[in-house]
């Protein structure tokens, strides 16, 4: 029997290239998804590497015998959002795979993606028991991206009356902000946050917590508040010349691309990081035009962020196939400018350096400089959570890490009685499975909160072990 990984196609990099929609890998025929899931041998140590602890084998089981509904419906007890995750989730499920080392672990993101794209109506194929737990209580949910749509859809189907507070006129938060449509198609987005909502969740558009509503109204007004807000503050370097015209913080510039603005590249663009967002920034200014694409990362190609794993191999593989460059180990020391716009990066190479710290530091070597003439450059350096909504005296109760994170307990609730946080802002993987497996914890959290406040009748004696994740059996 061939036990080898049945290989992803991908789309002509040169024809994908060409457009901000097309996608970049070739879904599984039928033929190829079922051979795929038959190389599961059932291990479980899948679920392991799963923040969501997600019965990997149970869907890949179900789908190698037909039977996408149960797959579905399998993905659904820790994840809404299945087609998303098929697209776009690291899946760490696949490093911990005991095939890893032999022909390749299992495709589980493919297969996943191939159940939501063949599953077209989820409620009906789902076919979900709402709860009616009692008493009824109130929860507000600041975010609309996956971690807060998650939660309200798990609160949801237990009868909990929410409110979603989104600041933008779109549901979804970085998945249609920061996630390039050639990596995510909006289709599935929409598709998705459209059926989350449709169990009772109301969403509030355009309503910035601080400014269109105040948080401690909501803290009086509701039982409990779910913050989901996602890392939306830039990052930025200090750089001479990061002023100029011509230099994007990435964030900025995937959510101005995303948002339908066309942005002039030019013909020569750099990419300042070395993470997945930087990659996104440089694959998709060569969808604007740009000739020539370079990546400059501080550390090492062994270094960059997510390394090693197979989805930072996949991530660097599909960069270089579209032809993107990569200046490794560099350190930027001025942007350069004529009549205000930047036309160049002066850099110092880098020398990588153990200092017993774990990981190696780059250390700038200083007897040269380097220069390399852009139109464009973009600063993938990182964002961080804003909690200026929250009042100075309410923050003050409110514990956070070193970095600015909340911190959080086992159900996710804050330091303040009733105020849970879930997603970037709690958890160091910030992507997208760990939000909702934050949600997960969020949601059965509130749950148990209400019932010792006595205000519902009791918990489902399903939610179990929130370390494996919101709900131990099936809702369906």
């Amino acid at each position: 029997m061939n036990y080898s990984r049945v290989p992803i196609k991908h789309f002509d990099p040169d024809n994908r290239v060409k457009s901000l929609d097309v996608q970049t890998l070739v879904p599984y025929t039928i033929e190829e998804v079922a051979a795929e899931a038959s190389r599961c041998i059932g291990c479980g140590l899948c679920i392991e590497g799963c923040p969501a602890r997600i019965d990997v084998p149970g869907f890949q089981i179900a789908v190698k015998n037909g039977n996408l509904a149960e797959g579905l419906k399998i993905n659904f007890e820790k994840l809404p959002f299945v087609g998303v995750c098929g697209s776009v989730c690291p899946h760490p499920c696949e490093d911990n795979c005991l095939l890893d080392d032999n022909n390749g672990p299992v495709a589980t993101r493919h297969i996943k993606r191939f159940i939501s794209e063949n599953s077209p109506d989820y409620r009906e194929m789902l076919d979900v028991v709402q709860n009616d737990l009692g008493g009824h209580p109130r929860v507000a949910i600041i975010g609309a991206g996956p971690s807060g749509l998650s939660a309200a859809f798990y609160l949801s189907i237990n009868g909990i009356q929410v409110d979603v507070f989104e600041q933008t006129e779109k549901p979804g938060g970085m998945m249609v902000h920061g996630i390039p449509d050639f990596r995510l198609s909006r289709d599935t987005v929409e598709k998705e946050t459209d059926h989350v909502l449709s169990y009772g969740a109301k969403i509030h558009y355009n309503a910035k917590i601080g400014r269109d509503v105040q948080f401690d109204e909501l803290v009086q007004k509701y039982d409990a508040v779910y913050i989901a807000i996602g890392n939306w503050k830039p990052s930025k370097t200090r750089t001479p010349g990061v002023d100029l015209k011509g230099v994007y913080h990435a964030l900025d510039f995937l959510g101005q691309v995303n948002y339908g603005k066309k942005i002039e590249v030019g013909e020569s663009v750099a990419i300042i990081g070395g993470g997945f967002t930087a990659f996104d920034a440089a694959r998709i200014s060569f969808r604007l035009g740009a000739k020539k694409v370079i990546v400059m990362y501080r550390r090492a190609v062994t270094d960059r962020p997510g390394y090693p794993s197979s989805n930072a191999n996949e991530e660097l593989d599909e960069a270089e196939e579209e032809r993107v460059q990569f200046i490794w180990e560099v350190t930027p020391i001025e942007y350069v400018g004529e009549n205000g716009k930047v036309k160049g990066i002066k850099y110092w190479k880098n020398e990588m350096v153990d200092k017993g710290t774990g990981r190696r530091e780059p250390v700038p070597i200083k007897d040269k400089e380097y220069l390399v003439e852009v139109d464009t450059v973009i600063e993938a350096t990182g964002q961080k959570g804003d909690f200026s909504f929250i009042p100075r005296e309410m923050m003050k109760k409110i514990n956070v890490t070193p970095s600015g994170d909340l911190i959080v307990n086992q159900y996710n609730m804050t330091s303040f009685p009733g105020i849970f946080a879930g997603g970037d802002i709690t958890n160091s993987r910030k992507d997208i499975i760990s939000g909702v497996a934050d949600s997960g914890r969020a949601s059965m959290g509130m749950l148990f909160y209400f019932k010792d406040m006595g205000k519902i009748d009791s918990v489902p004696a399903k939610l179990i072990n929130f370390e494996r994740g919101p709900y131990g059996e099936s809702y369906y």
